[in-house]
């Protein structure tokens, strides 16, 4: 058993636990996403590129991306709703990674806890 590993595991659980709840606390927030990707984009049908650009969002459809034009009225409201989503998203991937961590360091604690058995030993 070896107790100051054990201690320094522990403090680094309850710092990754409250680590966690503030995760936790960031994806509990009401938002209204849209579930796609943002684009600009300054192509045109032409060989000439376009002069301002055009937005779209980009998203899967049955298995295909697809782009669907924005309109210039909605751009900013649109944008917004993608981000929520962008965020939203890149908080839960860094949540799985947390609880990856979490995992790894109790498992750490468990051994460091642990006796090793003997091979001597007769009981």
């Amino acid at each position: 058993m070896n107790l100051a590993l054990a201690s320094r595991l522990r403090q680094q659980l309850a710092g990754l636990r409250s680590e966690r709840a503030h995760l936790e606390f960031q994806l509990l927030k009401r938002r209204r996403m849209l579930r796609a990707t943002f684009v600009e984009r300054y192509l045109s049908a032409g060989d000439t590129k376009r002069k301002t650009p055009a937005y779209y969002l980009s998203f899967l459809h049955e298995g295909r991306t697809v782009q669907k034009y924005v309109r210039l009225a909605k751009v900013h409201e649109v944008g917004r709703r993608c981000q929520a989503w962008s965020e939203y998203y890149h908080l839960l991937a860094r949540w799985v990674k947390l609880n990856q961590q979490l995992a790894d360091v109790w498992r750490e604690l468990g051994q460091a806890q642990a006796d090793e058995p003997t091979a001597g030993d007769r009981d």
